[in-house]
This record gives C-alpha cells, structure tokens and sequence, in this order.
C-alpha cells in the first residue's frame, strides 16, 4: 500500500514593505508592499501590493512612514487568513530567518534562509520579535548636546545609564517631549501604564516597526494602535516637523507602542532577522 505524502498547510505571512523598486526584492516568497504609492509615479511589478489601493491611508505616508502599509494590510489583507495564521512584517532591509540558518547571508542565499513557517515548537507563541536594542551608555558629549532639557530636570542622566530609557532616547533623536505628549490622548490607565514602561525600559523591546502576530493579535494591536495614532494627530503640527527624525513622527511613536503593547499583551519569542544592505550585498544577523 502506498504512503499518501500531506503538505503542511503554511501558517505564516510576511509582508515586506519597500518605498522603491528594487530588483532583488522580486526573487524573495514573500508579499511585497510598496508604502506610499499614491505619492510615487513609478511602474512596480504587477503582483506587488500598493498601500494606495482599497481601504487606505496612503496620502499620509510622509509622516506615518511603514503605517501606511501595516493599516493597509490590516484593513484588506488580514480578513483573508484563518485564524491559526501569523502575519509578518519586515522591511526591505530586514527579514525574518529560519531558526537554522547560513551563518553567511548575502542576496544569493537569502530567499532560502527566510523564515515560511512557525514550527511546531513555536506554536504556543502568538508574537515574534526582533532582539530588544539596548539604549544605555551614551557618551557624555551626545547627552549634553541632545538632552539639556533632560540633564536641567534629572542631572543623574549623565551618571546613571539606566536614566538612559526609552523616552530620552526619543528625546534625542526625534522630538523633546513628544512620547509623554502622545501618551496624552490615551485612557488614564494606559497612560500610567505606558508612561511608566517609557521611563524605565532601557530597551527599545520591539525594534524597527517589525513582528510577526497571530492574526487575532495583529487585529488587537492594530485596533489599539491607529485608534490612539489618529488622536496623536490632534496635538502635533505637521508643518512644524523638521529633519528625519521628526517628519516621520507618528511612525516613530508607533515603534515604541508596538514595543509596550506586545510585551504587554503576548506570549513571545525573540527570533532571528539580518539587516542586508542591497547596494553593498553585506548583511549582519541578528539574534
């Protein structure tokens, strides 16, 4: 009697969002989404998705950067997967790798190092993250050029690094004030809650605005996340962003809320991904 041979069903869909074309991109199993399309005037492969299309919120790409993509995902995409499936987002220069994987990653061998599948092990986890980035031990020259404001009001900054926490970094690298001026709009207990993740998390647990959720969790977060997104948007002027640090604000203040509401809302794993700059074809992993 002959073996019947069963497919393992995939239960796992990752999205990788770009801004531009780029030809390697089109090699890879993976679901390309342009962010930004209604602003670009360029022809990209017909089987890539375009955040301009159905439900969306493409217009607002400048100061909402990846946003724009994960709504668009959330709103036309998610509905078309069972509820045992997890969504994952990557960017066009970080991807999701198998558990094993070639020590060595370059464009040549990438696709058949990307994450497919979550593994049977794996399955009691309903979120994967990149690995947290650690924020203490800035030199002393950087504080006192970027924090002032912060060293008036705390001076144990420049001697404590573990002052060094999530919302000075947005301090310095984006704009003074504006995480404790997000967490305004939020309900008073959420507020306690993250205001206090904020300024005593010393890493930024989630980085770059990549994940992978379960379906349910991915509806969750993104419910939480745009809800509180579009109030943000009541109490900061656009026009008055400067520089790249700031023009992408709301992504930027997305980033650190995808961070608290996973680690307070999930089971989670940290999980492999490599930065591969396309124009130099060298990549780190990161574990």
């Amino acid at each position: 009697m002959s073996k019947v041979l069963f497919m393992k069903s995939k239960n796992l869909e990752t999205y990788c969002i770009t801004s531009e074309k780029i030809d390697f991109l089109e090699n890879l199993n993976l679901k390309i989404i342009v962010g930004g399309a209604a602003n670009k005037n360029k022809d990209f492969p017909i089987n890539w998705l375009l955040d301009n299309n159905d439900i969306n919120i493409s217009l607002k790409n400048k100061n909402f950067g990846s946003l724009t993509s994960i709504y668009w995902i959330w709103k036309n995409e998610l509905k078309k997967y069972k509820n045992n499936t997890w969504v994952g987002i990557s960017h066009y220069r970080r991807f999701w790798l198998k558990e094993k994987h070639d020590k060595i990653i370059t464009l040549e061998n990438l696709n058949k190092n990307l994450l497919d599948n979550i593994p049977d092990k794996n399955l009691n986890y309903d979120a994967f993250i990149a690995s947290p980035q650690n924020l203490k031990g800035y030199k002393l020259m950087k504080l006192l050029k970027k924090t002032p404001k912060n060293i008036f009001k705390n001076p144990m900054i420049l001697l404590d690094k573990n002052k060094h926490n999530i919302n000075l970094h947005f301090d310095m690298f984006h704009l003074h004030g504006g995480l404790v001026n997000a967490a305004s709009v939020m309900n008073n207990e959420q507020q306690k809650d993250f205001l206090n993740f904020i300024n005593t998390e010393t890493e930024i647990f989630s980085p770059f605005s990549i994940f992978i959720l379960k379906k349910k969790k991915f509806n969750e977060l993104c419910n939480t996340l745009f809800a509180w997104i579009f109030s943000c948007q009541n109490i900061f002027d656009i026009n008055k962003l400067q520089g790249h640090g700031q023009i992408r604000l709301f992504d930027y203040i997305a980033e650190r809320y995808i961070s608290y509401w996973i680690k307070r809302n999930t089971n989670y794993k940290i999980s492999p991904f490599v930065f591969i700059d396309p124009k130099l074809n060298n990549s780190l992993i990161i574990k």
